[in-house]
């Protein structure tokens, strides 16, 4: 595949990321800022930090997806004898619901809406010793998982990919298309763009390469094995199931087949 455009396709890319940058938070700021004070009042005795957590942390925020996360980092014995971290996922529900409007349950987090802006909120017990580890709540799996949001926000803002990262975002925002970002970040840093340039003048080729290896039906690196480098026990390869891996398949291949970035983008 060699896409093209009638300006510079490099340069037609960076006018996309330009389009969708992520928002202004600093026009927000109090609002967040109160909000950081509320969770901080909810959790009491058990509060470490509030840690902004997302793709704003990371670099890889985009306007058309979700605005901001906060993990709120609870001591380790949180609640420990009163339901554990079930019951600090649910109380949080309950106490953002009681002084925010559009609450709403997620699968780790609890998104709330201030304004026009959408915070994902993701209660976290920090595990004992000199560690950053962390333990969320899986709803729907109703489970707990191990992980390190700071070495993901790490991994990935250093990884030299973020512009690659938002494209492929973008694209996965205007097709509607399931592809967690977690999984979707590591899969491009440690196995699609691992032996690729990061000139900023390779950006065009990289995303051909990215929508070429996602759209092929032989040694697709959807169906290789993909571990969480914070946690080998969590298994982003399987945070999507085959059907939803067919359908990215599908629409990569439709983009790969695309003369011009036009038709991917608009």
């Amino acid at each position: 595949m060699s896409l093209q455009v009638m300006i510079n396709p490099n340069f037609y890319l960076y006018q996309i990321l330009e389009h969708y940058k992520g928002r202004d938070i600093q026009t927000n700021s109090f609002n967040i800022n109160f909000l950081k004070a509320d969770l901080k009042k909810w959790a009491g005795t058990c509060y470490i930090e509030v840690i902004n957590s997302g793709s704003y942390a990371k670099g890889t925020a985009i306007s058309n997806s979700s605005d901001i996360d906060l993990l709120v980092s609870l001591k380790h014995d949180c609640n420990e004898n009163s339901g554990g971290l079930k019951s600090c996922y649910n109380s949080l529900y309950e106490w953002l619901s009681k002084s925010y409007s559009n609450v709403r349950k997620q699968n780790v987090s609890v998104r709330v809406k201030l304004n026009t802006l959408e915070i994902d909120v993701t209660p976290a017990r920090k595990l004992s010793g000199n560690t950053n580890d962390h333990s969320l709540y899986v709803s729907k799996k109703n489970s707990i998982k191990k992980t390190n949001i700071k070495k993901h926000i790490s991994d990935i803002s250093s990884s030299g990919r973020t512009n690659e990262i938002k494209l492929l975002k973008i694209w996965r925002e205007i097709n509607r298309i399931d592809f967690p970002s977690i999984y979707l970040e590591y899969l491009l840093v440690n196995k699609i763009l691992i032996n690729k340039s990061k000139k900023i003048e390779n950006l065009s080729d990289n995303l051909c390469h990215v929508f070429h290896e996602l759209g092929k039906h032989q040694g697709n690196p959807l169906f290789s094995t993909l571990d969480d480098p914070a946690n080998s026990n969590n298994r982003l390869s399987d945070l999507l199931n085959e059907n939803e891996k067919i359908e990215i398949i599908l629409k990569a291949e439709k983009a790969s087949n695309e003369k011009y970035w036009e038709n991917i983008y608009g």
